[in-house]
């Protein structure tokens, strides 16, 4: 049984103390240990956990300084919202507005993220960090853990259909739900062990990425943002021998041409997710890993990053036209194989997936309309998320995901909506061929 009290920040401050000359993160080759990154998240934190608001914006850059921001914001008990400079200004500054965040934590002072008219106290995390040889050894670093269960860990604004960005906020309860859950997939993982991180920070799969080693004492890598991200990560795996690596389904097809050049025997664990995985493509790749374990982990961003996960055979792969098996819920979660009505499906006919359980969030960010269109109530009392995700559960109770029922598409592990897209058209096409005397 799962212990209810495990809280993912509190086992994070119990690794930082306990490994404090271990590496902690490597990110574009500069390497800290946990008492060097957790020496700037107290400066962070310092400044911070004064502020009144609860909504902390951050730049999804990758330096130290953004996982500082995102430890120090979760140390303090608040929420952070992560914005993206390749964004346009006016998605970040629509997000920044919706979130209603207090201030925007960065590391380049030159970061153009928000608009300049937008009423927003900034400030730059450089400006409160010293160089790390000012810390001496002894220092006490680690700051203390305010936990508050139904506070929000994060919110992270995924697309919508009308081009307003949907915000999805994740309690510290989801969180921590999702963390038991993680923990009982029995990944043998601790200290050594060397992880990858190649998500960008705006999308989930991130925090579980970076937050999770650090819960072991292990380290983190990070993918440089230059040059091909396909071929870092390859690069990565290899120079740094890494041991666990969660990447997207595209790294490998972008790979595909180099199969025959990798060698990756030191990997113990390969996690598929983000998006739909093809049982060839995993075939070919197997040789690369030959002492891997291969987890395909699914989930929607409201459920809390992944909520099933299937440990992948080296034959009989249970699939749906080559499209590996999504496998069976995490322990606490609940899925429901539905009709139109909402209505359950026997074994092997195929429906929407309906998800309940603890990780689930309560709705989406102050829009109960839209909460009200995906959160749907059975008559057991349970709320249920509707995925909007076809599939069907065989006969061993083993999920198969058989494509989107609507019109939302997911590339390279982010979802799109088809009717955003077609929405912006319009309203380019619209403005440009308005008469005048409209």
């Amino acid at each position: 049984m799962a212990d209810d009290k495990m809280n993912l920040i509190v086992d994070i401050s119990t690794a930082a103390t306990k490994y404090p000359n271990h590496l902690a993160m490597v990110i574009e080759d500069n390497e800290y240990t946990y008492q060097q990154l957790f020496c700037i998240v107290s400066r962070i934190y310092n400044i911070i956990c004064n502020f009144k608001e609860n909504v902390i914006g951050i730049a999804a850059e990758n330096r130290i300084e953004s996982y500082a921001s995102i430890l120090a914001t979760l140390f303090a008990g608040k929420t952070y919202v992560i914005l993206h400079p390749d964004y346009p200004i006016s998605r970040n500054t629509n997000i920044a507005i919706q979130s209603g965040i207090c201030c925007f934590l960065c590391s380049d002072v030159k970061c153009d993220i928000l608009d300049p008219t937008l009423k927003i106290s900034r400030f730059c995390t450089s400006t409160l960090i010293s160089d790390f040889e000012q810390f001496p050894e002894t220092e006490s670093f680690v700051p203390p853990v305010i936990t508050e269960s139904a506070a929000n860990a994060y919110i992270i604004f995924t697309s919508g259909s009308t081009g307003e960005p949907k915000g999805v906020p994740i309690s510290r309860f989801n969180l921590n739900a999702f963390y038991r859950a993680y923990r009982n997939l029995s990944l043998h993982l601790n200290e050594p062990d060397r992880m990858l991180q190649m998500f960008e920070l705006t999308f989930d799969v991130s925090v579980v990425s970076f937050l999770y080693p650090l819960t072991l004492g292990a380290s983190v890598f990070t993918v440089p943002s230059g040059g091909f991200k396909y071929l870092n990560v390859i690069d990565i795996l290899d120079n740094y021998q890494l041991t666990f690596a969660a990447i997207a389904p595209s790294v490998l097809r972008l790979s595909r041409s180099y199969f025959q050049s990798i060698q990756l025997p030191k990997l113990k664990y390969l996690v598929v997710t983000a998006d739909a995985t093809d049982v060839d493509l995993l075939t070919e790749f197997r040789p690369c890993i030959p002492n891997a374990t291969i987890v395909n982990l699914y989930g929607p961003t409201e459920a809390t990053i992944y909520c099933t996960s299937y440990t992948i055979p080296k034959s009989g792969i249970k699939n749906y036209n080559g499209m590996v098996a999504i496998g069976k819920p995490f322990s606490e979660m609940e899925m429901l194989i539905a009709d139109e009505d909402g209505c359950p499906l026997p074994c092997n006919v195929k429906g929407e997936l309906l998800i309940s359980g603890p990780q689930l969030m309560q709705g989406y960010w102050h829009d109960s309309e839209k909460s009200a269109l995906c959160l749907q109530t059975h008559s057991d009392g349970k709320v249920y998320y509707k995925t909007g995700d076809l599939c069907y559960m065989d006969k061993d109770g083993v999920l198969m995901y058989c494509g989107r029922m609507d019109t939302q598409v997911k590339i390279q592990g982010f979802r799109i909506e088809l009717g955003e897209i077609e929405h912006e058209v319009k309203q380019f096409y619209g403005n440009v061929y308005r008469p005048k005397n409209t």
